[in-house]
């Protein structure tokens, strides 16, 4: 457990390190002090796949419908991008997907970091097996100091080598009002956070990638201050958007 003087630490540097919070949007990253997953341990875990290959990751929670964070799309085409399902190696196995749209939530980014959420459809239905399937959403409030998982494709450290394997990682949920002492207003109402111990957390690549709590989806890799240095991750907190994604597919369907 992280205490409140650490916090209060943490948060006093913050300010100038402000300019180096960012989305965990770029390729060639993974989860920092993780493990190789298992194989079929993460049957919903998607790798969002451009012409230079993995971007961000993301959950399946229907046979056509993916969620994950809004900065991984924004930039992109349905055109150019492929979701890779059912595999937990980036170089082989699985099956890649094409899009039909992208819906992003409308106060994304407004502002900054906030409402960082999207939902992808597929073109075509998934096959559901052991290897592929979805992920229920989270849809109650977390207790203290719950224990999650967060899976993802990433670096090591802010400059270390690009894995192929997934990766996964025990992380300790951080309480709303302790985490914005250190984030300050960059965390919004629909964010959560993590923070174990410097050296254990999310990096570049892992965004949109699924953070699950007793095998439920409760948040989307969001953003930080990369990669794993003492400071609290964010995430979108699943729960808080039900009710967007449930219209949003409704209304999509």
């Amino acid at each position: 457990m992280v205490s409140l003087g650490s916090f209060v630490f943490y948060a006093l540097l913050v300010p100038a390190l402000g300019n180096v919070l960012t989305p965990y949007g770029n390729y060639s990253n993974r989860i920092v002090g993780g493990n190789d997953a298992a194989p079929g341990s993460a049957p919903y875990q998607v790798s969002l796949q451009n012409l230079l290959g993995h971007s961000c990751g993301g959950a399946i929670i229907s046979d056509r419908w993916v969620l994950t964070a809004a900065h991984c799309v924004v930039d992109s085409t349905v055109s150019r991008m492929r979701v890779l399902v059912g595999t937990n190696n980036l170089k082989e196995g699985g099956q890649k997907y094409r899009v039909d749209k992208f819906l992003v939530h409308s106060g994304y980014d407004d502002p900054r970091f906030h409402n960082d959420i999207a939902l992808i459809k597929l073109a075509s239905q998934l096959n559901f097996d052991v290897n592929v399937n979805a992920i229920q959403c989270l849809e109650t409030v977390l207790p203290e100091n719950a224990t999650l998982t967060l899976t993802g494709w990433g670096r090591t450290s802010t400059i270390g080598p690009v894995p192929t394997q997934l990766q996964t990682i025990d992380l300790q949920y951080v309480n709303y009002d302790d985490c914005r002492l250190i984030l300050g207003p960059d965390l919004g109402v629909g964010h959560m956070c993590t923070l174990t111990k410097t050296g254990e957390g999310a990096c570049n690549g892992d965004s949109g990638g699924p953070l699950t709590y007793q095998g439920k989806l409760a948040g989307l890799v969001n953003f930080g201050i990369p990669c794993a240095k003492g400071y609290p991750d964010a995430y979108a907190r699943v729960a808080y958007y039900h009710d967007w994604i449930r219209t949003t597919i409704e209304n999509n369907s």
